[in-house]
């Protein structure tokens, strides 16, 4: 025979199991279209310039060259940044794709994929254009989205690459 208080300890744990859904997981559509337009944040024009420095190419060019970016940035809602990617360069076909990851000085993380293009700019110079898109981040970047064009030129006899963003982020 169970005693009074282990069949009070059952109906409690049955009405606590039956009781309203959590707030972190919204069922009616409704809801969830606002916890995502609450994720997606306000859009938020994302700018600045960056100072890079990449490792030295190995001799002769491989088809497809491994870079790893690092450096220095100042951008809004990031202020002064830590700059860290890699990305693949098709060096025949003049393309680039890679990541990027952005952090600003709290921590806070802004992560990025990137295509693009780039073309000889003059002796040791190449140019170069890439599309940016915003896949999340850590911190209040957490969710966010968006995405930049990306402008810059690369030294290759100083391994150094002046970078110019323009676009928005929403978080």
């Amino acid at each position: 025979m169970r005693s009074p208080i282990t069949a009070f300890a059952l109906l409690t744990s049955a009405v606590v199991a039956c009781g309203d859904p959590s707030p972190t997981m919204p069922t009616s559509p409704a809801s969830l279209r606002g916890a995502a337009l609450e994720r997606s944040g306000t859009s938020r024009p994302f700018k600045g310039s960056c100072a890079l420095t990449f490792n030295a190419s190995p001799f002769p060019l491989p088809p497809v060259l491994h870079q790893v970016d690092t450096g220095t940035c100042t951008l809004t809602h990031l202020g002064l940044t830590e700059f860290y990617g890699e990305q693949d360069i098709n060096v025949a076909a003049g393309t680039q794709s890679g990541w990027r990851t952005l952090t600003a000085a709290n921590g806070d993380e802004v992560r990025m994929t990137h295509v693009g293009t780039s073309a000889p700019a003059g002796p040791g110079l190449v140019s170069f254009v890439a599309q940016l898109t915003i896949v999340g981040g850590t911190g209040r970047f957490a969710g966010a989205t968006g995405s930049a064009q990306a402008f810059g030129v690369a030294n290759l006899a100083t391994r150094t690459t002046s970078v110019t963003f323009d676009g928005t982020v929403s978080y």
